[in-house]
């Protein structure tokens, strides 16, 4: 088996995943670059892995040559994804495609992180079935290449060797990566970011803002994995204080804490998603003065963002892409004012289209050593 051969069936299978788990055997053809005859070979491979199906039934209006319709199969292997948020987890059963096929949520009851992670744990294993390969977590903190978080400042945890914590606890493989960083790459391979070469994402939750880069499909991660915290640029000196330190970063500007500031609202952090949704929905005069300033700061943070990674699109997921669709004339012309090059004020910028971005995107962490090398996960039947 040439190297060649590898990645060609991984770039099959991938082809296929972002497809939502559904293609044509003319359209994998055609994406693929590769002849009828090497398209059947590696179908044939993966067919064999019980990876896809092949419905030879098929065939063109009027007649002529079937077309052949792929899938993935319900026995093909799945993976197990996790959020950790500051008041909760969402743990689900993802499969190949991009589906999720069960989900649970369990509120952060013990902020301590031992007793924390035991409960987390227990609910991954919970979701544990025969084709699970294994499991893809998202952290609210960057992430070292070793798996060591070191600012989850939204939980109150230390740096912690979280990596290694998990794997005490979970029987299958594991890795774990920011959230904001695998949203992006979720957006990148199943919404809004799909067939961009250089995507720059930012999201915002109930706290704290966060992004990433995605290029030629693959996150940007740096040296160390630290790579792209957006939400630490500097946007007004004299603004907010930030838990990291500084004031004035762009997630105390323009996170759900900056909207509801400005309006002088206080809510327990358990009932902001659903105030803001309240407040964006029929949206005052008061609530719009607000959504101005938010959106004027967050354009000054995508004016250096853009500056630096030359971005050909840009996603704005959670409740950024509600601001931006509210007053998009705000965003685009202050970052035609900050951008360096004229070609950076025409990039296009879109809302996020998926609701559970993180999630899918710990599940495209867990399921990448399987788009890497399929032979050397599944085996041949």
């Amino acid at each position: 088996m040439t190297q060649a051969s590898k990645d060609t069936l991984g770039q099959l299978l991938l082809t296929l995943h972002v497809s939502g788990g559904q293609a044509s055997r003319a359209e994998l053809t055609d994406r693929l670059g590769c002849g009828r005859s090497v398209m059947g070979y590696l179908l044939g491979e993966l067919a064999d892995r019980s990876l896809v199906r092949i419905d030879r039934t098929g065939g063109k209006p009027g007649g002529g040559r079937p077309s052949h319709q792929v899938t993935i199969p319900a026995e093909a292997p799945t993976v197990v994804a996790a959020q950790i948020q500051p008041d909760a987890f969402t743990v689900a059963t993802v499969g190949l495609g991009g589906k999720i096929l069960s989900r649970s949520t369990l509120p952060l009851r013990n902020p301590q992180p031992s007793e924390a992670l035991d409960e987390l744990c227990e609910l991954m294993n919970q979701h544990v079935g025969p084709n699970v390969l294994g499991f893809g977590v998202a952290v609210p903190s960057p992430v070292r290449a070793d798996g060591y978080a070191p600012a989850a400042l939204h939980l109150g945890w230390p740096g912690l060797h979280l990596l290694d914590l998990l794997r005490e606890h979970l029987d299958r493989p594991v890795a774990i990566a920011n959230d904001a960083n695998l949203a992006a790459l979720a957006e990148h391979r199943h919404g809004a970011g799909r067939e961009s070469g250089q995507l720059l994402y930012l999201t915002t939750g109930n706290v704290g803002l966060g992004g990433g880069v995605v290029t030629e499909g693959r996150l940007f991660l740096g040296a160390h994995g630290y790579a792209i915290e957006p939400g630490h640029i500097t946007v007004d000196p004299d603004g907010a204080q930030c838990p990291c330190g500084s004031t004035g970063c762009l997630e105390v500007e323009a996170d759900h804490r900056a909207l509801l500031r400005l309006l002088g609202i206080e809510v327990p952090l358990q009932e902001v998603a659903a105030r803001i949704e309240d407040l964006l929905a029929s949206p005052s005069e008061d609530v719009l003065e607000a959504v101005h300033r938010v959106n004027t700061r967050l354009a000054i943070g995508l004016g250096s963002l853009a500056n630096i990674v030359d971005a050909d699109r840009i996603v704005l997921g959670g409740t950024l892409g509600k601001l931006y669709s509210l007053e998009p004339e705000t965003v685009r012309r202050k970052l035609a004012e900050r951008a360096f090059l004229a070609d950076l004020a025409h990039v296009p910028i879109t809302p996020g289209e998926l609701a559970d971005s993180v999630l899918l995107g710990a599940a495209e962490l867990a399921f990448q050593p399987l788009l890497d090398d399929p032979r050397a996960f599944v085996r041949a039947n």
